[in-house]
């Protein structure tokens, strides 16, 4: 994390006087559940889990979406916006265009580019994925929402004030789609990993960190809070 510190503050996102400040990590763990009725215990940052990270591969729902209308003319658009404000190729597109979930339950697209106003709301949260992913907390990931407009969002089950309206917040899982008891650990490791990044450096970057029971992952730069399961800070696991 040392390195990682300095790179932070080599981009001024955390103040000089936090290097004093900063807490060490607290020597915790967490128990949890695999699918097949196994506990296990996970301990805080004493796990290094050394695993290869899948390649991505571009959906072909995403290719015919961009070959209709303008909609390839739009991401490189979007594209070339980001990379000026350094925060392009950080997550592929395919998954950076992603609406939600249940957008087919929806009836609505499964890809969407955010209205140009709202292109400048993502940079601080792409920042914020680049030093996740820079620092190795984020490695094998894969994003599954970011901008949802109002119909989406609302038959969603998102909330009237969701950061996903503004394009401003990232939802990803760690690990596959569907885990199996080995990927557990990772899981959970990944996690703590987050946490310990939002508790130390959380505030200063605004940064909402919530972890859902479905496994997905929120992060945006509107606020520092945190919540879990029951949408409240106290079911999260990074309240310690």
């Amino acid at each position: 994390m040392k390195h990682f510190l300095k790179g932070l503050i080599g981009f001024g996102l955390i103040p000089l006087v936090m290097i004093g400040c900063a807490t060490s990590p607290q020597k915790q763990g967490r128990t949890t559940t695999t699918p097949d009725g196994k506990r296990i215990f996970i301990p805080q940052e004493r796990i290094i889990i050394e695993r290869p990270v899948p390649p991505k591969t571009v959906p072909y729902a995403y290719n015919a979406w961009v070959a209709t209308s303008d909609n390839l003319r739009r991401v490189r658009e979007y594209e070339v916006f980001l990379e000026q404000n350094g925060v392009g190729n950080i997550i592929p597109s395919f998954e950076l265009m992603r609406t939600a979930r249940d957008w087919q339950k929806c009836s609505r697209s499964q890809y969407m580019i955010p209205n140009r106003e709202l292109w400048h709301n993502q940079i601080s949260t792409l920042r914020v994925f680049k030093y996740l992913v820079a620092a190795k907390v984020l490695t094998d990931f894969e994003v599954t929402s970011v901008y949802r407009d109002l119909p989406l969002n609302q038959c969603a089950g998102g909330a009237n004030s969701s950061r996903h309206l503004f394009n401003s917040a990232i939802d990803f899982r760690v690990g596959p789609a569907y885990p199996h008891a080995e990927d557990y650990a990772f899981i959970e490791n990944t996690k703590f990993k987050l946490c310990e990044f939002w508790a130390q450096y959380g505030q200063s970057l605004n940064m909402g960190l919530g972890l859902y029971a479905s496994g997905q992952i929120h992060i945006d730069t509107q606020g520092y809070r945190t919540w879990g399961p029951d949408l409240s800070r106290h079911s999260s696991m990074c309240n310690y």
